[in-house]
């Protein structure tokens, strides 16, 4: 099955009652001929129909409705935002008003989130059927118009990172292996294979100080970003999805050791040979900042990435992979949201909503508000978004569309949503 799946089922496990991003989402020949613009004729946007009232009720700033079900998170680059549907329209909307400045027909249903590397935008489209080819599309960001399509007639195809110059992509099947599947390195430009090399079905993938690292089913590949040199492989066993954080010099990752589960284990970028290891009971998440590892799980904790020195520890657990840390707190999430202080670990203030959800994932800090993912056991089980005092830890708003949302994202502004055909700007 697609990695996308895989850490939708494995983020689901339920595990010291912590959310992961993966419960939270709704998750051939090569083409050459130009398709032009074209307009989405059942495409509408219209301005907010919310104001503020207190600290109760969300500022809708504009809704967006396209023809089709929205496939992935709408994602923003600024002035910006994409976004895939099921029918295959890819669509670009203005951040300031919700305008649609084009629209591209790609036939199938956008299968991921698109992804912009300079003035290219990068899909993925493809049935959810078995044996149904994926192919990756790049678009050109300001007119829409395809560059290029790669579509190397295998199953589904997974973005795994990108460089000015290169893009990255596995594919996979629906028997997970760690090894029978395909890295390539295309040429940002005009889509042409650079190299490739084998991996196994990806969880996901890492670009770091000209290397790609690649976590797939029960091995870790690193490739030289440029040449498709392999640098090294390494047996992992049971790896913890999305935990996989790199430095220049240090390459971090949580996965079962013998009998313990969850540890945290740092290799060498270069060799891949260990350098630590730190068994604090069941490690969920990570994320780097400002050359921190902050990892979560049953405690909260602050590690130095290069030789695994544990720099602070909360009582308090937590899941700690998305919200950066803004202004010096560190925002977890779990059961309820916390904001701790990054260099000490101090608590400096909690939240939890009025309404009844199983989980918390802090999503983006946009100026002095932290948007809040949620999940629920029962259905619609992404309903709610929140919006809470970066400072203080106090709710400003909830939205409740009624129906199940995708993942927020954010830019400098405010927070983006979709739900079925409709994206949401939310402030």
């Amino acid at each position: 099955m697609p990695s996308s799946r895989r850490r939708y089922l494995r983020g689901c496990v339920a595990t010291l009652g912590l959310a992961t991003a993966g419960c939270l989402g709704s998750d051939g020949a090569i083409e050459t001929t130009p398709i032009g613009t074209e307009a989405t004729p059942e495409s509408k946007v219209e301005t907010a129909t919310h104001t503020k009232s207190g600290e109760t009720e969300p500022v809708v700033a504009w809704r967006h409705s396209l023809g089709s079900a929205i496939t992935a998170p709408p994602i923003s680059t600024g002035s910006h935002l994409y976004v895939g549907t099921e029918s295959g329209t890819v669509a670009t909307l203005a951040t300031a008003d919700g305008s649609q400045q084009w629209s591209y027909d790609a036939s199938d249903p956008i299968s991921s989130q698109p992804r912009r590397v300079g003035n290219t935008v990068f899909v993925v489209r493809g049935k959810e059927g078995l044996y149904e080819d994926h192919s990756v599309v790049a678009l050109d960001a300001e007119t829409g118009a395809k560059q290029w399509t790669f579509a190397p007639e295998e199953w589904w195809l997974e973005l795994l990172g990108a460089t000015e110059d290169m893009v990255y992509i596995g594919t996979n099947t629906d028997a997970p292996s760690k090894q029978g599947r395909t890295l390539y390195a295309l040429t940002v430009s005009d889509g042409s294979v650079q190299w490739s090399g084998e991996i196994g079905d990806q969880y996901e993938g890492a670009v770091r100080n000209g290397a790609i690292y690649v976590a797939s089913y029960g091995r870790f590949y690193a490739y030289d970003a440029e040449t498709g040199e392999q640098r090294w492989t390494s047996d992992v066993s049971d790896y913890y999805s999305q935990t996989m954080v790199a430095t220049d010099d240090t390459l971090c990752y949580a996965a079962d050791v013998d009998e313990t589960h969850g540890t945290l284990i740092g290799v060498a970028a270069d060799t891949g040979a260990t350098r630590w290891t730190h068994d604090d009971g069941f490690v969920t998440s990570t994320t780097l900042h400002d050359g921190m590892l902050y990892v979560g799980g049953p405690h909260v904790a602050a590690l130095d990435p290069t030789t695994g020195e544990q720099r602070w520890r909360a009582d308090q657990s937590g899941y700690v992979q998305q919200a950066p840390v803004q202004n010096g707190t560190l925002y977890t999430g779990g059961d309820v949201v916390r904001g701790h202080d990054s260099s000490t670990g101090e608590l400096d203030w909690s939240w939890e909503p009025d309404v009844n959800v199983e989980g918390l994932m802090p999503a983006a800090v946009v100026s002095d508000t932290l948007y809040v993912d949620s999940w629920t056991d029962g259905d619609p089980r992404n309903r709610f978004k929140f919006a809470v005092d970066a400072t203080a830890g106090t709710e400003r708003w909830t939205f409740d569309a009624e129906r199940d949302l995708t993942d927020l994202s954010a830019d400098g502004s405010r927070a983006y949503v979709a739900a079925e055909n409709t994206v949401y700007a939310l402030e």
